[in-house]
This record gives C-alpha cells, structure tokens and sequence, in this order.
C-alpha cells in the first residue's frame, strides 16, 4: 500500500523534486544523491541526480580527471530504492532502512561532473524486515551500473538501542 504522505508530496506531474526527497530520506545535501523521483509505483522508482561539479569529493576523484566514485553511484541507488521502500511500508516514521549488501555491483562506464545519473530501481521482494531491490544507473542511453541491493528495515527504537549499546561498549 502507498504511504498517503508520499503521495502528498507529489507535483502535478507526479514528481518529487529534491525538498521532498529530503522530507522522506534522513540525508542532509552534502549526501544526498537523489535529486528528483520522475516515476514512483508499488514495484519500481525512476529517479535522478545531476553530479554537481564543485561537489568536493570530485577535487580529489581522481585529480586531473574528476569522475563519480563508483560507491556514490551505488548509494545513489539505495537512496532510490529506499525511497521505494518507505513508500511501500505501514508506519514508515517508526523504522529506518539501512543497506544490508550491495550484491555484484557492475560498474560499465564512468561517470563525470555534470552528468545526470537516471536511475531505475524494482522491487523484488520486500519481507518485514528486508528489501531486495535491483537496480541500475545510466547517463543518457550509457549504463553507468548494475547492481542487486538489500535493505535491512528496524524499528527506529531497536536501532537506538543497538547503537547505545555499541557506545557503550
């Protein structure tokens, strides 16, 4: 079932643009890799991020040759696939989703500054306490990557308590 304040959120196009990606996903813009969802249903997200050319990380990635590190793609399309998760949940507020695995990660060709990554992420099973997604990213009709993607889904009180603990140890 569609969450009702994701629905919300919608433009008259059925978008999301990047406030309201912000409003669903706990990332602040320094680590945000989804600047607008273009498609949402039940099973698949369509979404997009263009690679901002001062965004720092590319000073150093690689000097001389800046290009999008491959790791950035990839949570790029777990932030997608999370989206698409949240969407699907019952009271998605009480729980966070945290990646479990990135699975066979290919990565075909580079991405660099100004580059609008696109991509396309499907649910393919999406139990209490785990989504498997799969996922690709392209720039225009060139697939940047492929991957297989598992989301692990805890009540927002366990993980509190899982990381008080780990403090305290």
């Amino acid at each position: 079932m569609a969450d009702p304040a994701i629905e919300a959120l919608r433009d008259a196009e059925g978008c999301l643009d990047r406030a309201a990606v912000q409003s669903i996903l706990p990332y602040g813009d320094d680590f945000l890799f989804v600047d607008q969802v273009t498609g949402l249903t039940e099973d698949e997200i369509q979404a997009s991020h263009l690679i901002d050319p001062t965004s720092p990380f590319l000073r150093s990635h690689f000097r001389g040759l800046p290009l999008m590190p491959g790791v950035l793609v990839g949570e790029g399309m777990a932030q997608a696939g999370t989206l698409l998760v949240r969407y699907r949940l019952d009271q998605p507020g009480d729980k966070d989703i945290l990646a479990f695995q990135i699975e066979g990660a290919r990565f075909s060709s580079p991405a660099q500054p100004g580059d609008r990554l696109d991509y396309r992420v499907r649910l393919l099973n999406l139990r209490r306490r785990v989504a498997r997604l799969e996922g690709e990213a392209h720039v225009g009709q060139r697939e940047i990557c492929r991957a297989r993607i598992v989301l692990g889904i805890v009540e927002r009180t366990e993980l509190s308590a899982q990381l008080a603990e780990l403090r305290e140890s």
